[in-house]
């Protein structure tokens, strides 16, 4: 059995392909029309600020309308764009994707015995049209441990929103590269890249996915996003699951590299009035 393949019952065997290779691909663990509920609760965003701008917008839902409207946006106010990504990662219905009977089973299965979240979920928007300046666009071989520090059984699912194939900016990872714990690294703005001296390049494997699937990751396996892709959208999302009971993330007295702030006025200058307020109710 591959580190994708079916779903047993009880999730040993894909568990122990999960602790041997560093991660598995479950093949159609997710309901395929709830995950295209909450694709289109992401263009509804995208299509509301449409609207609000006087862009034009498509009318139907699909991958490639999707990426047109997105493209419509991203040409005519970059910061809305960007703003539309963020929240599209605040969705309650993503969350209950990523919180779903199955996936919450495997996380178990995994040795995830009380699960927190410390982080939320993060959008991945790419195609050749949507490339923000000094921005994301795939990022060079790296770790996910060392922007979280928490506990050492952390683990990423990453979910896809399209198919997702070996020419569509895939997901790239090293098999059983997890077994190396916390390699040497340099910080980089998004990410704290691996130094190349301490893998070898040309171990990576693209990870393709359809509609349904999702990757659980160690966040210690060593990955990439591939520099191999076309004029189509690939949009995906991820998110991780740390242990509230990891013996070293309790003996830290549960750490978290990240922080959060708020900002210290108001972000719309005299708003809102009574009267905005009072027609909520």
């Amino acid at each position: 059995m591959s580190p994708s393949s079916s779903i047993s019952d009880n999730f040993s065997d894909e568990a122990a392909q999960y602790r041997k290779n560093g991660y598995f691909i479950a093949r159609q663990m997710l309901p395929v029309d709830q995950v295209l509920r909450v694709r289109s609760e992401m263009h509804l965003l995208v299509q509301q600020q449409l609207e609000f701008l006087g862009l034009p917008c498509e009318g139907t839902a699909s991958p490639e309308t999707l990426h047109a409207d997105l493209k419509t946006l991203f040409n005519g106010n970059l910061k809305t764009y960007l703003a539309v990504l963020t929240l599209c990662a605040k969705l309650m219905s993503l969350y209950e994707l990523y919180m779903c009977p199955e996936v919450k089973k495997f996380t178990k299965a995994i040795g995830l015995s009380l699960p927190v979240f410390q982080t939320a979920p993060v959008m991945h928007a790419m195609s050749t049209a949507l490339k923000v300046p000094d921005g994301y666009h795939g990022l060079g071989a790296h770790q996910d441990w060392p922007t979280l520090q928490g506990g050492l059984d952390t683990v990423t699912l990453w979910l896809p929103f399209v198919d997702v194939d070996r020419n569509l900016y895939p997901l790239e990872l090293i098999p059983g590269s997890h077994e190396g714990g916390l390699h040497p690294y340099s910080r980089k703005e998004h990410i704290f890249e691996v130094d190349p001296e301490h893998y070898d390049p040309t171990a990576f494997i693209p990870v393709e996915v359809s509609v349904g699937d999702i990757v659980f990751m160690s966040s210690f396996t060593i990955h990439k996003t591939s520099t191999n892709g076309d004029s189509r959208l690939r949009l995906a999302t991820s998110w991780r699951y740390e242990n509230g009971s990891e013996p070293n993330f309790i003996a830290r007295s549960y750490p978290f590299a990240q922080k959060r702030s708020v900002v210290p006025e108001l972000i719309t200058p005299n708003f809102p009035t009574r009267a905005q307020v009072k027609s909520v109710f």
